[in-house]
């Protein structure tokens, strides 16, 4: 027991050495990380706004999957994309309807309420995903949990939607104008490339090459455009014009209080 003793009083000088190296270097730490949460401070809206973005995409990749044709949504492993019919058939009829009745393009045309098609060129079936139903999600979640007035967002949330679906009616029919024609030869190569696909003069690679025309405007520049651009445009207004005015008015009460 004295030996025990003796050690201790040996090593107390080493072991108060150590305590006060950890302190300082827990206290430098944590001054360097209130630094940095300083400098970030004017960027946690967009931090969070970035945070909820990257958040609903892992739950969708986790929860939602399709089949090789992104015609089949699965949720959780169970077939939902019976439920679907209903707004891929209403999208395709808007598009319809803008395209032949509004712009008047009377060679426009649409067969079995979902597949548009100008004369000459080949149907292209609207299906879930072309109905812009992930940007709608995506966009409530962030909403929903993001920083603002819970009545606000009850009439917000509901126009946003509105103005989602309103742009992907107009984005598909911009996209039905853009791929009327035959795609160029110089697509050709690019999309050897791009797709990793080789070109045979064929009909059944020709429509191949057409699906991958229309999905280079639909799935790639157009989507980009509808996430980065509308969504963030949206979500810009909320910031700015509806919370921190809020914010600032419940400020001022308080301080006048």
């Amino acid at each position: 027991m004295s030996h025990f003793f003796s050690l201790k009083k040996v090593n107390s000088p080493y072991f108060s050495t150590f305590v006060s190296a950890l302190k300082k270097m827990i206290t430098k730490t944590v001054n360097y990380i209130n630094i940095i949460l300083l400098k970030l401070k004017p960027f946690k809206n967009i931090m969070w706004f970035l945070c909820l973005f990257i958040i609903f995409e892992l739950i969708w990749k986790i929860c939602v999957h399709q089949g090789e044709d992104e015609r089949i949504l699965l949720v959780l492993g169970k077939d939902l994309t019976a439920y679907t019919t209903g707004i891929n058939q209403w999208t395709a009829e808007s598009v319809y309807w803008v395209l032949h009745d509004l712009l008047g393009y009377k060679t426009f045309h649409i067969y079995n309420r979902v597949s548009l098609y100008f004369e000459g060129s080949i149907p292209i079936d609207i299906i879930w995903g072309c109905t812009g139903l992930k940007q709608l999600f995506l966009f409530t979640f962030i909403l929903l949990f993001y920083f603002g007035p819970v009545k606000q967002k009850l009439w917000y949330i509901p126009l946003s939607i509105l103005i989602l679906i309103l742009i992907n009616i107009l984005r598909l029919a911009i996209i039905f104008i853009i791929i009327k024609d035959p795609f160029p030869e110089w697509f050709i190569s690019v999309n050897e490339w791009y797709n990793n696909r080789t070109w045979e003069n064929t009909k059944e690679c020709y429509v191949t090459f057409y699906k991958d025309w229309f999905n280079v405007f639909h799935r790639d520049i157009f989507t980009w455009i509808y996430y980065d651009g509308v969504i963030f445009i949206l979500w810009l207004i909320w910031e700015e014009k509806i919370r921190k005015p809020f914010t600032r008015l419940v400020t001022k009460s308080i301080e006048n209080a």
